[in-house]
C-alpha cells in the first residue's frame, strides 16, 4: 500500500512539473512577441549603441539547440531579433518547410568585456582547407580573419549612430530575422562545443549580419584541438528578412 501511494506522489509530482513547465512556455512566448515588436520601433540612437557595446555575442546552449533540431521537419533556423534594455536581444526558431515555428530557443548575452582578448585572437587562426565538408557547408564558411573584420566593423558602426538604420534595414524596414539552412546548425551540433555565439557583424554589402562561431565550456573559440591553430568552422551567409522569401514567393 505504501509503494502505492509512494509511486501515486511521484506520478503527481511529474504532473505538476510539466503543467509548470508548459505555463512557463506559454508565458515566455508573449514576453519574446513583445521584443520582436519593440526591436523593430526602436530608437538605434546614443543609448542603444553605448548599451549594444557591451555585447560581444548571443550564446545558444548545445544541449538546448539539440533538443530543436531532434524535432522532425525543421528546415530553416530563424535568428529573430528583439529588443530590451535598449540592447538588441536573439532567439533561434525552427521552423518547417511551410515557415511554421516548431520551438524556440533563447539566447544569453557574452560580453564584449570578457570576450575582448579572444576577438584579437581570432584574426590569428586559420580554417581547414583539407575538411571534407557539403557543398552547402561550404558556401556558408567563413574564414576567422573575415570573422573578425565583420564583427569588428559592427563594433565601429556603433560608434557612428547616424548609420545604424541604414545598415539594420531593408529599404527603410528593419530585419526581423536571419535565416539559415538547419544543416549548418547540425553540423555546428557535433563538434563538442558548448555554445555556439552568435555574432553580429557587416557584410561587404554593408548590411548587419550574423556569424556562427562554435565556443568551448570557457567561451572561448573552439579550435581542432589545443595546440591547434585552426578552429572548427564559422559560419555566415545567413539571409535577412526582409527581402523574406515566403514574401517574396507566396504559396498559392
Amino acid at each position: 500500500m505504501k509503494k502505492i501511494k509512494k509511486i501515486g506522489f511521484y506520478v503527481l509530482i511529474v504532473f505538476v512539473f510539466s503543467c509548470q513547465k508548459e505555463n512557463n512556455q506559454e508565458d515566455v512566448a508573449p514576453a519574446l512577441v513583445l521584443q520582436n515588436e519593440n526591436w523593430l520601433s526602436a530608437k538605434l540612437d546614443a543609448k542603444f549603441a553605448s548599451s549594444q557595446k557591451e555585447v560581444a555575442a548571443y550564446l545558444f546552449p548545445i544541449s538546448e539547440m539539440k533538443s530543436l533540431m531532434e524535432r522532425p521537419k525543421i528546415t530553416q533556423m530563424h535568428f529573430k531579433l528583439g529588443f530590451i534594455d535598449n540592447k538588441i536581444q536573439m532567439q533561434v526558431a525552427g521552423v518547417d518547410e511551410s515557415d511554421h515555428e516548431l520551438g524556440i530557443v533563447k539566447s544569453s548575452i557574452l560580453k564584449e568585456s570578457i570576450f575582448k582578448n579572444e576577438l584579437a585572437n581570432l584574426k590569428k587562426l586559420s580554417v581547414s582547407t583539407t575538411k571534407k565538408r557539403t557543398e552547402l557547408l561550404n558556401s556558408h564558411l567563413l574564414s576567422p580573419g573575415d570573422a573578425f573584420i565583420w564583427i569588428n566593423e559592427w563594433q565601429k558602426k556603433l560608434t557612428n549612430i547616424s548609420e545604424l538604420e541604414e545598415v539594420t534595414s531593408y529599404k527603410g524596414n528593419r530585419f526581423r530575422y536571419f535565416s539559415l539552412e538547419a544543416e549548418v546548425v547540425k553540423a555546428m551540433l557535433n563538434k563538442k562545443n558548448s555554445n555556439i555565439g552568435v555574432f553580429l557583424g557587416i557584410n561587404p554589402k554593408g548590411k548587419v549580419t550574423t556569424i556562427l562561431i562554435g565556443l568551448d565550456k570557457n567561451n572561448q573559440v573552439k579550435k581542432m584541438s589545443v595546440t591547434s591553430e585552426e578552429t572548427e568552422d564559422i559560419y555566415d551567409g545567413t539571409r535577412p528578412c526582409p527581402p523574406c522569401i515566403e514574401e517574396e514567393n507566396p504559396i498559392q
